[in-house]
């Protein structure tokens, strides 16, 4: 390989040299100094004229064989740590000794082509051109030493196509993706096969051990080629990654976001909604699953990591259950319809004892409680506020104690359902049980107690609600799917009364979900409205600056401000709330603690048995909740404030759904969540306008993007590309 003033071998190129052969060519020529496979290749410099250029080309490339090339670029301010440049000049692959000359100019010709116009800061036009020897290669891809949906710096994200890697760093194809974390390689998705796990990990140690040496997370693009020899084709740092922080929990055993509490959450909790509203209805939860159940509960029932809720599941520890093992039996001689509760056969003896509690007791007890507090709430003096809203937050506790009894009992009926489904009709009928469970009762419009999220932090939302198109459609829908089930079984009149009596009970229960999660939200406006007033109150007294730094304060900073103590110089809450502000830019895990692989198969397990069928070419799956398949364009919505970008036939994806995101359904082709269950609001909803739902994702609303087109299967559970 000859080298001349104008064009230089690769190998002999270093950091040092970016100003003359470009970012990309100066982090190759380093690593290959360091040990790391690259292909070889020469740099024509940026400085040269185009008689120069012509002169030197055929001497620069003589020593690479007799081709294939490939002709990139390198530019001055390409691959830094602030901005990569990724994509954004022309690559130019298979080129022929005879067309490198014409590619090479087509290379530089991008430089000035007005789609990175706006990229550019004066001299990022500069560029110097690499040749190099084209691989033939079996696969190819991008390994990330971090992740960049989460940020951790633990886990290396391996993605990969068959043949060569234009396919995935264009965006024309999403690929195979791997993550790898502590020598385990996990397939996330498989479209193409491209790479076995072990090829996964090789990558994954050579990307890292490119990432010590710069000492800083990198984007790494590789290439395997026919006899499985590994190639690095360019190494940049990653950049917009998100802050590196640590979910450790402060207390022992496992905890989830996405259970109970956790589908009403979506985003960091404000500290006296945590240590106030929230703590007292787990507290009311687990006392009255001690006393209905005989089940103990371990304390802490929460923990908050980086401002993120995650629920306590030690309760369900063998160590627990051990202790709850006495009260458990006693219950069980004395009160066996009650603990029947527990598991989906059992499930149907203890439905009508906790409908009748909620119905005739807790249900009245609720309306008349919160009717009386609003009576009270701006007349009572500011010091009896407190008390008024205890009052309701364990009401509160007590309402959603009897939503995880009844309307977890009618998930359970559902569970039993998709099992029935699945053994005796999906063979001869396909798809699934949920047509069956659709268009009963169309959506009425928002009630003014209507929450966006379980947070108090958020006001009611009152937002108009267009009615459900042809829901005579549903309704003739779900009649015809029974119809066609009951002549499937008409040949077995035991199996057919069995599946009749089923499909009764679990269908009678569907509209009492969303009767009772609707109705659970009612003394939110009434608690807000007390806050607010102590919140005044503070400023008046010069505690806080503004009402709402009281959302700022704990409840016991609160209690003992309203009770004349100052506060200390350690609470601020202005801090306290911007420190909120960067904590909702974190994506979190679902668990963190010592979490068992029994407890992480969990979700997948729940998704599972009402229908989830993971697909190899899925970019995120969750649990079915909605049947039927649409397609469109991806709208992420995070908040009431973006409620409105929301554009018709778009597919909605947001953290979770709560009452007042119903009038979103109008517009959606399709919901898909973060959080959620088949009990939660999204998928109640989602059957009555008939749109498809997918909920439980985790990470749905960083993993899908805001004009990515893709495909939901509401029966299956996955989200692909279009």
């Amino acid at each position: 390989m000859i080298s001349s003033p104008t064009s230089r071998p690769l190998a002999d190129v270093r950091l040092a040299d970016v100003t003359s052969v470009g970012g990309k060519a100066a982090s190759l020529g380093q690593l290959l100094a360091e040990g790391v496979h690259v292909p070889a290749g020469v740099v024509l410099t940026a400085d040269l004229t185009a008689a120069e250029r012509t002169a030197a080309l055929a001497d620069a490339i003589a020593g690479l064989g007799a081709g294939p090339f490939a002709v990139r670029s390198s530019g001055i301010s390409e691959d830094g740590v602030d901005r990569s440049f990724a994509g954004m000049y022309e690559t130019f692959l298979d080129v022929s000794p005879a067309d490198v000359a014409a590619a090479v100019d087509r290379c530089l010709d991008s430089a000035g082509a007005a789609r990175v116009a706006d990229y550019q800061s004066p001299g990022t036009g500069q560029m110097a051109v690499i040749v190099q020897r084209m691989i033939a290669p079996a696969a190819a891809g991008v390994a990330l030493t971090a992740d960049p949906i989460t940020g951790d710096r633990q886990t290396c994200v391996v993605t990969a196509v068959r043949g060569v890697g234009a396919r995935l760093v264009s965006g024309e194809a999403f690929g195979d993706e791997w993550a790898v974390t502590n020598g385990r390689a996990t397939p996330l998705r498989q479209p193409e096969h491209a790479i076995d796990r072990q090829q996964a990990l090789a990558v994954a140690a050579e990307a890292r051990r490119i990432a010590a040496m710069r000492g800083a997370p990198q984007d790494i693009e590789w290439a395997l080629d026919v006899v499985g020899g590994l190639w690095i084709l360019q190494a940049r740092p990653m950049t917009a990654l998100p802050a590196e922080v640590a979910w450790q929990s402060p207390a022992p055993g496992a905890y989830n976001r996405s259970l109970r509490f956790g589908e009403w959450i979506s985003a960091p909790v404000t500290p006296l909604f945590e240590s106030w509203l929230l703590s007292t209805m787990e507290d009311v939860l687990h006392a009255q699953l001690l006393e209905f159940l005989g089940q103990r509960a371990p304390r802490p029932h929460h923990v908050v990591v980086n401002g993120w809720y995650f629920y306590s599941l030690n309760w369900f520890s063998p160590r627990s259950l051990a202790r709850s093992l006495p009260g458990l039996l006693s219950h069980l001689v004395r009160h066996p319809k009650r603990l029947a509760g527990i598991a989906p056969p059992t499930v149907r003896h203890a439905i009508p004892i906790v409908e009748r509690m909620w119905r005739d007791d807790l249900q009245p007890r609720y309306q008349a409680a919160v009717a009386t507090a609003e009576t009270r709430v701006e007349a009572a003096p500011v010091t009896e506020l407190p008390r008024l809203i205890d009052e309701l937050a364990e009401l509160a506790g007590e309402s959603f104690t009897s939503i995880a009894a009844l309307s977890g009992a009618a998930y359970k009926m559902e569970i039993n359902l998709a099992r029935f489904y699945r053994r005796h009709l999906a063979p001869t009928l396909g798809g699934s049980h949920l047509p069956l469970l659709a268009g009963f009762e169309a959506p009425t419009g928002p009630d003014p107690h209507a929450v966006s999220s379980l947070d108090w932090w958020y006001p009611p939302e009152h937002l108009a609600e267009a009615p459900v198109e042809d829901h005579a459609r549903l309704v003739e829908s779900r009649l015809a799917a029974e119809a066609a089930a009951c002549g499937v079984l008409s040949e077995n009149p035991r199996r057919l009364a069995a599946f009749k009596s089923l499909l009764a009970e679990t269908q009678r229960l569907v509209p009492i979900r969303e009767e009772q999660t609707r109705e659970w939200t009612l003394p939110w406006p009434v608690m807000r409205r007390a806050v607010v007033r102590i919140g005044r109150a503070l400023t008046d007294q010069g505690v806080i600056a503004e009402p709402d730094d009281v959302f700022f304060l704990t409840m016991t900073e609160t209690l003992a401000a309203l009770a004349g103590e100052p506060l200390s110089p350690t609470v601020n809450p202005a801090e306290r709330r911007a420190a909120r502000g960067e904590q909702a830019k974190l994506v979190p895990p679902i668990w963190v603690g010592q979490v068992s692989r029994a407890f992480r198969s969990m979700p997948g397990a729940f998704a599972r048995m009402v229908g989830a069928q993971r697909s190899d070419r899925a970019i995120v799956s969750g649990s079915p909740a909605s049947a039927g398949r649409a397609t469109g364009a991806v709208r992420v919505i995070r908040g009431p404030d973006e409620f409105d970008l929301l554009q018709p036939g778009e597919i909605l994806v947001a953290p979770l759904t709560a009452p007042a995101w119903t009038p979103l359904f109008t517009r959606a082709a399709a919901v898909v969540t973060d959080v959620g269950s088949a009990a939660s609001h999204a998928s109640i909803i989602a059957r009555e306008y008939g749109i498809p739902a997918i909920v439980g994702c985790g990470d749905a609303t960083a993993r899908l993007k805001t004009g990515m087109r893709v495909m939901v299967d509401g029966s299956t559970g996955n989200i692909e590309p279009e």
